[in-house]
């Protein structure tokens, strides 16, 4: 027993205490002792030659070897590389297996081509538990970076041309094919890869063989054609700028373009309206580029009589040049027959080259106030509690000939209440002008049920032509007429918050209410007006009531009222049915329903447009029975307690 004892105490010590030596580790024990696994790490070059030095495109490698405590390598263990400063150099990958040697390296390079400075690079691993780390220091030096002349193909372009560009990136006299480099290009006039380079250049890297290559273009960022000698600059940081030069031929006027007529429709002379449209042409080059001090010749091609180009009255030719965006203006006046217009736009120095204008029309007059006319397709609508009712409202405009106006002359519309569409324009049927739009009830519904609507459009006002000339000259007299406006509560004259159509005018003049309200003391002595009407539609009730009843054997009468606003009819469209009692009393007819539509007058709001019914009766005897039902146009029925006859 004493003998087992001592052995197993023996073995107890031998496995406490282990061998001795020193280790490297810059980690704990690893059980064994103080011997630790070994790393060291270096830069080494291409041929596998210790450096301390690296720059782009030399191959440098970063290596670590790691060895266990007895000096043996150590395969396949994993070995993280970490760098002191990215903005200095960069490692890739950053982790490797060591190999049979205990060796694991990755590749070290600098940063950038214009990265300077030094840095270190640490390898660390573990062994076991014990962690190895190891550094070593290096720097980062400049890269002999070269830029190639510039080729450029061709070298001589016709306006708005394109070319190609290109140069090669080298290091170390060796083409950059490994190492993407960026390239800058400008040029003193064009636009490179499509962008201007006015305000920078255009960047581009490297293909694979290093070499950068962009398109030319001989357009300027404002679309101008560059023409001369053009210069065009490569740069990188780190080398030598290049610069090359071609030769771009000047542009020649080809083509001359219509561009718009501002307005379109003009008016016959006198009219009080628009006598003036200034026309746009735009003289372009081969490419397409707008084209700067180029004379065009500018004539009248179509003329229904009087227009005048530059001038009022003046048909003849005027030559023009171009401005800076390449644009020619020339004015077109009104004469005093309407018609089609065609002013040509010609190159003088090639007048086969041209453009016509469109669109322009002198027109018979604009509308006259005196020719305007509103209407609508039902004036009592069943609006009082329903939501939806449609009545459709009708313009009729003429100038102050009575004829029809211009297809698109625009309509406004405005309401008091409910919703009215706000616009509508003019078409000719049967050479008559007319537009119309919807009118819906809805909310709001204006206190007695009179929604207001106004209908209006530019146009002139009416005069006494003294002269008969057809034009308001010295000595015509003009029926004044001031501002629009939608007299909501139909007091006649305009009152603060009313809806009103301005036109800056202040001199003195009557206003006015009804179908064609005119705010005072705001006239002039021009012709120009807003021409205007006003219409009145009836939000009548759903539910009605009757009042002054009469009875005779042989008649019976009485007046129908929308019950919630007792002025107001029931709508237009309303049925009345009667049933007597006995039956021997017979109705024969029964006047006035269904209920005809009631047209309100504007400025009347307390006018009664109830409707008076009447019953004729045959047959009947004192004591007899009538009893009266009324049905609005949503189907509501109401019946009355029964009448009876005297």
């Amino acid at each position: 027993m004493r003998y087992l004892a001592a052995v197993a105490v023996a073995g107890l010590v031998a496995a406490c205490g282990g061998g001795g030596g020193s280790t490297s580790s810059t980690g704990g024990s690893n059980g064994g002792g103080t011997a630790t696994p070994t790393m060291t790490v270096a830069v080494i070059n291409s041929g596998g030659a210790v450096v301390t030095s690296v720059s782009v495109g030399g191959a440098a490698m970063a290596r670590a070897t790691l060895r266990d405590a007895s000096g043996a390598a150590i395969a396949g263990r994993l070995v993280n590389f970490t760098v002191s400063d990215e903005a200095i150099a960069a490692l890739s990958p950053a982790t490797a297996l060591t190999d049979a040697s205990g060796v694991a390296q990755v590749s070290v390079e600098p940063a950038s081509l214009s990265a300077r400075g030094a840095a270190s690079v640490t390898a660390s691993a573990t062994v076991g538990e014990t962690a190895v780390t190891a550094s070593t220091d290096f720097s980062v030096s400049a890269s002999s970076l070269a830029l190639s002349a510039l080729s450029i193909s061709p070298t001589a372009l016709a306006s708005g041309g394109n070319a190609t560009v290109s140069t090669t990136a080298s290091i170390a006299g060796v083409a950059a094919g490994s190492t993407p480099v960026n390239v800058a290009f400008s040029a003193s006039c064009g636009r490179i890869d499509g962008q201007d380079t006015g305000s920078g250049g255009f960047s581009k890297t490297t293909n694979g063989s290093g070499v950068a290559s962009v398109t030319y273009s001989a357009v300027d960022g404002a679309g101008q054609p560059c023409s001369g000698t053009v210069t065009v600059t490569a740069s990188s940081a780190g080398a030598s700028a290049q610069t090359g030069t071609l030769t771009v031929a000047a542009p020649v006027a080809n083509t001359v373009t219509f561009v718009d007529a501002t307005p379109q429709q003009i008016f016959v002379a006198g009219s009080g309206a628009a006598e003036q449209s200034v026309l746009r042409f735009r003289v372009l080059s081969s490419v397409g580029t707008s084209l700067a001090s180029v004379p065009v010749r500018l004539s009248i091609e179509t003329n229904p009589g009087g227009v005048g180009l530059d001038a009022s009255g003046s048909p003849a030719a005027v030559t023009k040049t171009s401005d800076a965006d390449g644009y020619v203006s020339v004015s077109a006046f009104s004469g005093t027959i309407p018609g089609a217009v065609k002013v040509r736009a010609a190159l003088v120095s090639s007048p086969t080259v041209f453009a016509e204008s469109q669109f322009l029309t002198v027109a018979s007059g604009p509308p006259s106030q005196r020719f305007m006319s509103l209407s609508a397709g039902q004036f009592a609508l069943e609006g009082w509690a329903v939501d939806g009712t449609s009545t459709t409202l009708t313009v009729r405009l003429a100038d102050r000939q009575g004829n029809a106006v211009e297809d698109g002359t625009v309509i406004n519309f405005t309401a008091e209440g409910g919703q009215v569409a706000r616009s509508c324009a003019t078409t000719r049927t049967a050479n008559i002008s007319s537009c119309s739009v919807t009118f819906v009830t809805q909310n709001p519904r204006p206190a007695g049920g009179r929604a207001s609507v106004l209908a209006y459009t530019e146009g002139t006002k009416d005069y006494v032509d003294v002269n008969g000339n057809n034009i308001f000259d010295a000595g015509d007299t003009l029926v004044q007429i001031g501002d629009a406006y939608r007299d909501d509560n139909e007091s006649n004259v305009f009152d603060a918050g009313e809806f009103v159509v301005p036109r800056g005018a202040s001199g003195a003049c009557t206003g006015a209410g009804g179908a064609f309200p005119s705010k005072s003391n705001t006239c002039d002595g021009g012709l120009a007006t807003t021409v205007r009407q006003q219409a009145v539609l009836l939000f009548a009730s759903t539910t009605p009531a009757i009042s002054s009843v009469s009875a005779t054997r042989s008649r019976l009468s009485f007046k129908l009222h929308s019950s919630d606003n007792l002025l107001l009819p029931m709508p237009a469209g309303t049925r009345v049915t009667a049933t007597t009692s006995p039956t021997t009393c017979l109705i024969d007819n029964i006047a006035g329903a269904p209920l005809a539509d009631a047209r309100p007058t504007p400025g009347r709001p307390l006018e009664d447009l109830a409707t008076t019914v009447a019953l004729s009766l045959s047959g009947c005897a004192a004591g007899n029975a009538v009893t009266i039902t009324v049905t609005a146009p949503s189907g509501l029925a109401t019946t009355f307690p029964a009448v009876t006859l005297p």
